[in-house]
C-alpha cells in the first residue's frame, strides 16, 4: 500500500466489488498467473483497505471467472473491433485495460458511489466512459453507441437482484439493443440459500479473519437457478434468439483445474457450480 492511499468506505452491495479487484491482483501476482492485469496489482496497491483480513486467501474462482468473460468480449471485439462494451456494475474492473484494442468504446455503469471510486481510481478516456446509473434504470440504454454492435456484461450482478428483476434487466436490453448479446454469471440455488445467515459462498469463498465476531460476509443474494431454468425462460421471448452456455477456462488443482472443466460438459452437472452464459438478441 502506498502512502497516498485512498481509503475505502463502502458497505453492502458496493463492498463486493473489492473482493474481484483483490482476487484479480492475486492471481497476477502469482508466477504461474492465469490472467495478466498490472492495472489490478496497482490500484489494489493504491487502495487503503484490509483485504486479506477481510477476504482471507484470494479465491481462484473469481479468476477464472475474469478470463470466461475475457474470451467472450475478444470474440466480441474480433468480429466487431470498433464495438461498444458496456458493462453493468462495472466496479473497479479492469478489462478495459486488458483488452483495448485501441478502436472499441467502453461504457462502465455502476451506483454513484461506485462510480466516485472509480472516477477517481479508473477515470475515463477518449473511448471509454464512467456513467453513474443503476443498471436497472434503463435511462443507461439511450447513452450507448450501437452503430458498431453491442456486448453487455453483468459480472457478479444479477444474483442480487430480485428474479423478475433480473429477467426485466435482461429482456430490456434485448428489445433496446436488437443483435447484441449480454453475458451473465449465475449461482445455483443451492449456493444462494442462507442457512443460519451463511450461504455456501461465504462459508467456502470468503475466509478473512473474524473481527469481534463478525468477518466480511456477502449480501444476500435473492435469486439463483439453474441453466436450464434460465434458458427456457428467456427463449419464450421473440427479443431472444439464443442463449448459450460459456464455459468457464480450467484452472489449477483438483476442483477447478480436474473436476469442474468435466462437470461443465455434462448438462446435467453444469448448474451444480456457479455458471455462465451469452444470451444472443434477435434483430
Amino acid at each position: 500500500m502506498s502512502d497516498d492511499a485512498i481509503a475505502v468506505n463502502l458497505s453492502g452491495v458496493p463492498e463486493t466489488l473489492l473482493w474481484p479487484l483483490y482476487a484479480r491482483a492475486a492471481e497476477a501476482r502469482r508466477p504461474d498467473a492465469r490472467l495478466r492485469d498490472t492495472k489490478a496489482v496497482a490500484l489494489l496497491d493504491s487502495i487503503d483497505y484490509p483485504f486479506e483480513a477481510r477476504f482471507g486467501r484470494a479465491p481462484q474462482v473469481l479468476a477464472l471467472r475474469e478470463l470466461s468473460f475475457d474470451a467472450q468480449v475478444r470474440r466480441f471485439l474480433l468480429h466487431h473491433p470498433r464495438g461498444t462494451v458496456v458493462a453493468l456494475a462495472d466496479g473497479l474492473n479492469t478489462q478495459f485495460s486488458r483488452l483495448d484494442n485501441g478502436q472499441a468504446r467502453w461504457l462502465s455503469i455502476d451506483l454513484p458511489e461506485v462510480i466516485e471510486l472509480r472516477d477517481r481510481l479508473l477515470p475515463g478516456t477518449d473511448r471509454s466512459r464512467n456513467l453513474a446509473c443503476s443498471a436497472l434504470d434503463p435511462r443507461w440504454m439511450a447513452t450507448v453507441e450501437d452503430r458498431d454492435g453491442v456486448f453487455i456484461t453483468a459480472q457478479g450482478l444479477l444474483f442480487y437482484l430480485q428474479e423478475s428483476e433480473a429477467y426485466d434487466l435482461i429482456l430490456g436490453c434485448a428489445r433496446a439493443f436488437p443483435g447484441a448479446a449480454m453475458m451473465f454469471d449465475m449461482m445455483p440455488r443451492a449456493f444462494t440459500i442462507s442457512v443460519r445467515g451463511n450461504t455456501v459462498q461465504n462459508a467456502f469463498f470468503v475466509r478473512g479473519k473474524r473481527e469481534g465476531g463478525q468477518g466480511y460476509r456477502l449480501p444476500p443474494m435473492p435469486w439463483g437457478a439453474s441453466f436450464a431454468a434460465v434458458r427456457k425462460r428467456l427463449r419464450r421471448d421473440p427479443a431472444v434468439a439464443a442463449v448459450r452456455f460459456a464455459r468457464v477456462p480450467a484452472g489449477r488443482g483438483v476442483v477447478f483445474g480436474c473436476a469442474t472443466p468435466v462437470m461443465d460438459r455434462v448438462p446435467g452437472l453444469r448448474s451444480a457450480t456457479p455458471w455462465h452464459a451469452v444470451v444472443e438478441f434477435a434483430q
